[in-house]
């Protein structure tokens, strides 16, 4: 099954390890404005393209794009035509409103599509799902995310998409579309109730670098999320689950988003503590570059629109955000 990859950025950092150690697909076109920047991989038999509408015009039956929201809605909407599956990277688009159309569109035409949440394929948030929906500890009665990390476009005050909540960037489109999306496959709908945030000005841009939420889901189960950017040091993520019969914790220090996770499972009934800690990923550079890995093998599997509609409800989520 041919494979053309769009962006040399993320696409090549995530999304390449990955493509090449699944067995039956093959990665045919990368395309790129920048080809200088491919010279340091072994790309070779592969196809270079800086024009990405070449890209439809060959025999390629999955379409990966890592590529900014405002780029990311034209390709897509492009492919309504042709029909591929595809993949691809949240925010859908720049505006909830135009994500949401997008996602209708795909609906209805039936194109198979998934979107990279990251820690929806991770295993250990696989895991705490499974306790959750056994109630391995009893119901659940609250929870608690507090999410530090580095953000090296405001530290370095890059005017970039990524800096720029108009253009799909920003730590609420970026950062906590991710939170909202994993909160969402742990406890269902949720509805935010007030938040509050703090805000850096640079080179025109207003950036929020602090972000306090408010949930509650369709259960009345409260929740509450801080994200927040640090200048240096390692990220910090940590969940933390009270349940009638004990807690849970989902954390992490590290450079990496995905890899070094523990989840610790506190049972007060029995007193035992299990600890669990996430799949060997040295095979990846990148800790992302694992769950890009079973994202595309299961979307190869299965394709399902499961992910499209997280990603959509956390964007209509953030769109409440001012």
């Amino acid at each position: 099954m041919n494979i053309a990859l769009v962006g040399s950025n993320f696409g090549i950092k995530g999304y390449l390890p990955a493509i090449k150690k699944i067995k039956n697909v093959k990665l045919k076109i990368i395309c790129s404005r920048n080809i200088k920047k491919l010279k340091n991989y072994d790309l070779k038999n592969i196809i270079h393209v800086t024009d990405w509408k070449k890209i439809f015009k060959d025999n390629i039956r999955i379409v990966i794009l890592a590529v900014p929201p405002k780029l990311q809605e034209k390709i897509i909407t492009y492919n309504l035509k042709y029909k591929k599956r595809i993949i691809f990277e949240k925010p859908i688009s720049s505006s909830y409103f135009r994500s949401k159309k997008l996602v209708e569109r795909i609906k209805k035409k039936k194109i198979k599509a998934e979107v990279n949440l990251t820690y929806l394929n991770h295993d250990l948030f696989k895991k705490l799902k499974y306790i959750i929906d056994k109630q391995i500890l009893g119901p659940t009665i609250d929870f608690k995310i507090n999410w530090n990390f580095i953000s090296h476009d405001l530290n370095k005050k890059i005017k970039s998409w990524k800096t720029n909540e108009k253009l799909g960037g920003g730590i609420k489109n970026i950062f906590l579309t991710h939170v909202f999306s994993y909160c969402q496959f742990f406890f269902g709908d949720l509805t935010l109730r007030d938040y509050s945030t703090k805000i850096v000005k640079f080179k025109g841009l207003n950036f929020k670098n602090k972000i306090f939420c408010n949930v509650v889901n369709q259960n009345h189960l409260n929740g509450k999320i801080l994200i927040n950017t640090k200048k240096n040091g390692l990220q910090s993520h940590k969940i933390k689950i009270n349940f009638k019969n004990g807690h849970v914790k989902l954390f992490t220090k590290s450079k990496d988003w995905t890899k070094d996770f523990t989840l610790e499972v506190n049972n007060k009934n029995s007193k035992k503590i299990k600890i669990y800690k996430s799949m060997n990923k040295k095979l990846f550079i990148d800790g992302r570059s694992y769950q890009i890995h079973t994202m595309i093998k299961d979307f190869l599997k299965k394709p399902n629109y499961k992910n499209l509609d997280f990603c959509l409800s956390s964007e209509k989520i953030n769109n409440t955000l001012i």
